[in-house]
């Protein structure tokens, strides 16, 4: 079921349980009403009679009912042993129970309204007790208000009925306006789907729910076709970087595979290139899965201490390469060290800094990594990033002309790029005084 189906189905059931309750409320007051006035009409009439009476159950000698002719009513005069004393004849016999004996017997004066069936017609029947004995019957039939109220029922159920098929009709008519933007967005979305096209934007009209959630699919398709862009960028790097590599260990085995009397020397040596080929290649594939699958980004987000993290990774880098790493700890001021963060990818991008200053710095030079709040900056003193290298040195597999001999995969700093924007922060590098560079990661 369509939502215009559901929300006209809901709309037209409101308004016929509204409609039909106040047909009901207008035909119970006037149900009342009229038959109030009927039971008015009958307790005049009968005060009338008690009035004229004086208390003799004769009613003043009228024989036979002489006096009681009323053409808009039945009249019945019952004696104290409830029988029938005065009656108008040719008027239908009105039923006398228990009751009504009892009333013709006390001479208390009190009186009874009930509904009666006298010859297949509706009558409205009031019984009073004489104060001299006996008991008085009045009876008026309700057939004009029953007609009454017959027609009127009729007329309220046509109504409710019409007002439920009109406001049927409105509902309709406002749930599809109402969902013709979620119909569009659902035909752009199945458009998307179904053509793999994320660069056709859904229209936005109004700020309103359906307009705010048009501007986050929007967001959303735009996010994924620069997710999209990014790893097709990455693979087509990829390959290209996987090729020398590759090319390089397939060239050394085709050697070992001809040369049978290849001197051992020579056979050595290139085994030794194969493997630091292999390596190179190990290396670079882990970095790929890291930056193609960002697997550390399931890590759970939790405070993080970057002191620590800093502690533990220059120790690492000091017994893996016996170099000088010192870490300096600045004045944090208001902000502290420790964040909402994933350790492990903070680990991994101090480790890759730390890995890059230890690369390019000349042996014997130490390593400074500064700690300044939550901003970490490795110096070094290699030769530096030329001032058009800066902003790209964190390009996936961009190497600068200065660093293209040496060991890497270009794919260090892009990770520290990654890691800088899964915590919301950035990551700079900028020359250092006396020659060298500074890598900074600043966090939020």
């Amino acid at each position: 079921m369509s939502l215009r189906t559901r929300l006209t189905l809901i709309v037209a059931a409101i308004v016929a349980l509204a409609l039909a309750g106040g047909a009901s409320a207008a035909w119970l007051a006037t149900s009342n009403q009229l038959h109030g006035e009927v039971d008015n009409f009958l307790l005049d009439r009968v005060a009338a009679y008690v009035r004229s009476d004086s208390g003799d159950p004769q009613l003043g000698g009228r024989d036979h009912g002489g006096g009681l002719v009323d053409f808009d009513a039945i009249t019945k005069v019952l004696d104290p042993t409830g029988n029938v004393f005065a009656a108008v004849p040719g008027q239908p016999p009105l039923p006398v129970d228990a009751a009504d004996r009892a009333l013709a017997a006390d001479r208390s004066g009190q009186t009874r309204l009930r509904d009666v069936t006298v010859d297949g017609q509706h009558y409205r029947l009031l019984t009073t007790s004489l104060t001299g004995g006996g008991a008085i019957q009045l009876a008026r039939s309700l057939a004009e208000t029953d007609d009454i109220l017959h027609a009127l029922r009729d007329r309220l159920l046509l109504a409710a009925l019409a007002g439920s098929a009109v406001a049927g009709l409105v509902a309709w008519e406002v749930a599809r306006r109402m969902a013709r933007p979620v119909v569009q967005l659902t035909a752009a979305a199945e458009a998307v789907a179904a053509t793999q096209d994320l660069s056709v934007p859904i229209p936005v009209r109004g700020d309103d729910e359906v307009g705010r959630l048009a501007g986050s699919f929007n967001a959303m398709l735009a996010a994924l076709g620069t997710s999209r862009e990014q790893q097709q960028r990455l693979v087509v790097d990829a390959s290209h970087e996987l090729r020398t590599p590759l090319t390089a260990v397939r060239t050394n085995i085709d050697l070992l595979l001809r040369a049978d009397d290849l001197p051992a020397d020579q056979r050595l040596e290139l085994l030794d290139e194969t493997r630091l080929e292999l390596d190179e290649l190990t290396a670079l594939v882990a970095e790929l899965v890291d930056l193609a699958t960002d697997a550390r980004a399931d890590e759970p987000v939790g405070a993080v201490d970057l002191h620590e993290v800093i502690a533990d990774v220059a120790a690492r880098y000091r017994r893996r390469t016996g170099r000088v790493i010192d870490v300096v700890r600045d004045e944090p001021g208001e902000v502290d060290g420790v964040l909402e963060g994933r350790r492990a990818m903070l680990d991994r991008a101090v480790s890759n800094l730390v890995d890059n200053a230890l690369k390019f710095s000349p042996d014997g030079e130490p390593v400074e990594v500064r700690i300044t709040g939550r901003s970490v900056a490795v110096l070094d003193r290699g030769p530096g990033v030329a001032v058009e290298d800066r902003q790209r040195v964190f390009d996936r597999f961009y190497r600068a002309d200065a660093t293209r001999t040496m060991p890497g995969s270009g794919l260090g700093l892009a990770i520290v790029q990654q890691v800088a924007q899964v915590h919301g922060g950035t990551a700079t590098i900028e020359p250092r005084d006396g020659g060298g560079a500074v890598a900074t990661l600043t966090l939020r």
